[in-house]
């Protein structure tokens, strides 16, 4: 019954975001790839040299409108993703196809049926672990450029403490997991929705990437081997950062040698909603090279 109530009331807060992305101006569409079908938001569609964008764990391609709206002045043509499982991106209830380096052969075989080329691919957080995947499965060279916000890439030195955030079970979890994401600015939300937010988080979806995940942790995260990553590369991060912090930071930018790293003082992990301008700023710096 209170699964039910938390589940309705999560549905009413997608509608009202999915409000939110047609007021900016997005068309939602989905591609089919023969029995999944991957949804994304696209903006100025008349326009070439798509950037794409792919949201963190827990998440949804909403939580980039912010640096979207602040791109969208400067007519770019834009893809804002829900990866596969999160989101309307829906995926059977099949424990092997919620794994990193499967989403990335889902997301590759969408831009192939799309036909997208010179990608400038923007991922945050585990969205910057999937795209490092899909650069490095990308045979036919369609991502040119790659933007990494606080990205995942390598098992955290204090890994059980922070497996133990990024999964909340309890409101108390998930009100410390707000904090960390945005410091002393972290929202609080009120009874129903950390209710909710349990609920949903705690989903068997969460549970099977995690499984997937630690079963194989040396697959999944690349260490030394993002150094085959040769695209030009930007790395943004925030110095306050405790879930990918900037000791990961600096060891990911001398791996990839092409990489350049911008830090974002004073920001924690969630820094495509703290600082969005900032952001898109870098991104139409570094894309107009």
């Amino acid at each position: 019954m209170f699964s039910f109530f938390f589940n309705s009331l999560y549905r009413l807060y997608q509608y009202q975001r999915s409000k939110s992305m047609k007021n900016m101006g997005g068309i939602p569409r989905y591609v089919d790839l023969g029995g999944h079908s991957i949804f994304y938001w696209e903006f100025n569609a008349e326009h070439a040299k798509p950037i794409i964008f792919l949201h963190g764990l827990l998440d949804e391609g909403f939580s980039n409108r912010r640096i979207v709206r602040e791109l969208l002045g400067d007519r770019k043509h834009i893809l804002v993703f829900d990866l596969p499982g999160y989101g309307r991106s829906k995926l059977p209830k099949i424990k092997y196809l919620f794994q990193i380096d499967v989403w990335a052969d889902l997301l590759l075989a969408s831009f192939k049926t799309l036909g997208l080329k010179d990608i400038h691919l923007v991922g945050h957080s585990m969205g910057g672990l999937v795209s490092q995947h899909l650069v490095l499965k990308d045979k036919e060279k369609r991502i040119s450029k790659l933007v990494l916000l606080a990205p995942g890439g390598m098992p955290h030195p204090k890994r059980e403490e922070i497996r133990e955030l990024l999964f909340p079970k309890t409101e108390k979890s998930v009100v410390a997991l707000l904090h960390h994401l945005y410091g002393d600015e972290a929202p609080e939300p009120g009874y129903l929705m950390r209710k909710t937010l349990v609920t949903v988080w705690n989903g068997w979806e969460n549970h099977f990437l995690q499984e997937n995940t630690l079963e194989r942790e040396d697959e999944i995260f690349h260490g030394k081997r993002v150094g085959d990553i040769k695209i030009p590369t930007l790395i943004l991060a925030g110095s306050l950062d405790e879930i990918t912090p900037p000791s990961m930071m600096n060891q990911m930018n001398r791996w990839i040698k092409r990489s350049k790293l911008v830090w974002l003082e004073g920001a924690r992990h969630a820094i495509h909603l703290e600082r969005p301008k900032e952001i898109a700023q870098q991104i139409l710096k570094f894309t107009h090279r």
